[in-house]
């Protein structure tokens, strides 16, 4: 049978009338008018995450800079609209008193760690403007490590198969430019056949010996 995809939908987050609505993280404290953080940054405490559950998986979003703690913003949007891509979603904080630091800039990293091994098939991204737009021609972000096209015009970069626990989204590559994660769409990771095969005989295993040190009536 196959797992359903879970959507993480990070952009998702409006503030009216003092009022977070959205895809809200199960822990995190208001911050900086409107965003969540996983920890409070108007009092220059960095650190923490934010939680996200989404069909039967969980994640945590940490943040980083230059390898050191951050904190983690969920960045709020309150013209959000998922079919004009608008919006923004996380980003890291590592700037004090400086509530425009709140998307992925130079030297930042946002890390996820899901609560078990999943397959990302796709991925959102917006701008510094909460849009697709803004970004310089040719723009680049780095994924896991690896420098990568900010989708201008398009926000999400679709037909991925990395599979794992953890993953890191981070400024870099070779016309970096700051961005937000907006998005992820995860499955939970399926077992290989020879996966399968490993636990049926362990399983088999465990039974004969039972049977061999069952006691006699």
């Amino acid at each position: 049978m196959c797992a359903s995809a879970a959507s993480f939908d990070f952009a998702n987050l409006k503030y009216v009338g003092g009022v977070n609505t959205g895809f809200l993280p199960t822990d995190g404290v208001a911050c900086t008018g409107g965003d969540l953080c996983s920890s409070n940054v108007d009092g220059n405490v960095r650190n923490g995450d934010l939680t996200f559950s989404s069909g039967g998986l969980t994640v945590k979003a940490t943040g980083s800079y230059l390898g050191n703690t951050a904190a983690v913003v969920q960045d709020h949007e309150n013209t959000y609209s998922a079919a004009n891509k608008i919006g923004a979603g996380l980003g890291v904080y590592h700037l004090s008193g400086n509530s425009s630091d709140d998307n992925i800039t130079f030297g930042e990293k946002l890390t996820l760690t899901f609560d078990q091994a999943v397959t990302i098939t796709s991925i959102g991204l917006r701008s510094e403007g909460h849009n697709t737009t803004s970004w310089l021609s040719g723009a680049t972000f780095l994924l896991n490590g690896v420098s990568t096209l900010l989708p201008a015009n398009v926000g999400s970069i679709d037909g991925l198969s990395m599979t794992g626990t953890q993953f890191t989204f981070a400024y870099g590559g070779a016309h970096a430019d700051q961005f937000y994660l907006s998005s992820v769409t995860a499955v939970a990771a399926v077992p290989e056949p020879e996966t399968y095969a490993l636990m049926v005989g362990g399983l088999a295993a465990l039974g004969f010996v039972a049977r061999r040190r069952k006691p006699l009536a």
